[in-house]
């Protein structure tokens, strides 16, 4: 029996409605071909969440890291010549 992924709060976020024959997941209600395929996304995604949450460096807040985007994104219209819509 394939083993469903599990959400960060353990519970399964594929039910077995989703699930065609052979582990093969529809495409209108997945975004993987398989199970095997959303186990190994569960995975990857669980091991980059446990690595941020471990991180001991400081939590940067969201409109510090988008400031910082604007002015990379302004900086490069300008040498393009491309001005900002602001």
């Amino acid at each position: 029996m394939t083993r469903l992924p599990l959400n960060l709060a353990g519970t399964c976020w594929l039910p077995p409605c989703y699930m065609c024959s052979m582990g093969k997941l529809s495409p209108i209600e997945s975004e993987f071909d398989s199970t095997e395929a959303a186990e190994v996304y569960e995975r990857w995604f669980r091991a980059k969440v446990e690595a941020s949450l471990a991180d001991p460096r400081p939590n940067v807040p969201h409109a510090a890291v988008m400031a910082e985007l604007d002015d990379i994104i302004d900086g490069v219209e300008r040498r393009s010549g491309r001005a900002s819509p602001d």
